[in-house]
């Protein structure tokens, strides 16, 4: 199961209880905290669908979050389920000094080599889009040409003759081909790079926001 389908099944059951049974304060706090605590667990290595798995079903989060409400009458769930472990409704994450110590003195050695990385992908991101930018250069080359041949085989055929007329249309037309082939090539290629720039743009603002939610 993934982070999002966990949270939205979650915030359906949530609401289906709000605000007769739970605040919608207290929902949102509860939403709040398991996301907190999948993205905890990706931090710490674990997958999306991993992270997902160790917080648990929703359904039985849900029944854990009715547990802890006593203002809930037990005969409110059709089939109530003990719960393992508490689920308290808030946490309060306590920051490490020895984490920022050791931010500070192993700087030297994590910064250079995050530079280094971000200069590699942003390498190769321009070498793509490159490669992209000469496709498209290929293709209008080829179309122009393929143009212009096929059209020149008109007064070719007429003042020359057959064959120059024949070359001329078989050149032109075989760079209409070519171009033809190099426009596919080229939207896959775009599509790829837009692809790879979304994907980057949004991790660089999901990182950017866990960690203002986390300060």
């Amino acid at each position: 199961m993934t982070k999002a389908v966990f949270m939205r099944t979650l915030s359906d059951r949530l609401v289906s209880v709000t605000p007769e049974r739970i605040a919608p304060t207290d929902a949102v706090r509860f939403l709040d905290y398991y996301e907190e605590m999948i993205d905890d667990r990706m931090e710490d290595g674990m997958s999306e669908e991993e992270a997902v798995a160790a917080v648990g079903h929703p359904d039985d989060v849900f029944r854990a979050i009715l547990a802890a409400l006593p203002q809930f009458p037990a005969s409110a769930e059709r089939q109530p389920e003990p719960v393992p472990q508490p689920v308290p409704p808030t946490r309060e994450k306590k920051s490490s000094p020895w984490k920022t110590v050791l931010l500070i003195v192993s700087s030297p050695v994590w910064v250079p080599l995050l530079i280094a990385a971000a200069a590699i992908l942003f390498s190769l991101y321009i070498a793509l889009f490159a490669v992209v930018v000469s496709f498209w250069g290929v293709f209008v080359s080829l179309a122009a040409s393929g143009a212009i041949l096929i059209a020149s085989s008109i007064p070719l055929f007429i003042g020359e003759g057959m064959p120059a007329g024949m070359a001329s249309l078989g050149l032109g037309l075989a760079s209409a081909g070519l171009a033809i082939l190099f426009f596919f090539l080229c939207t896959a290629f775009t599509r790829l790079s837009a692809r790879l720039t979304e994907v980057t743009f949004r991790g660089a603002v999901s990182l950017f926001h866990r960690k203002e939610r986390r300060s």
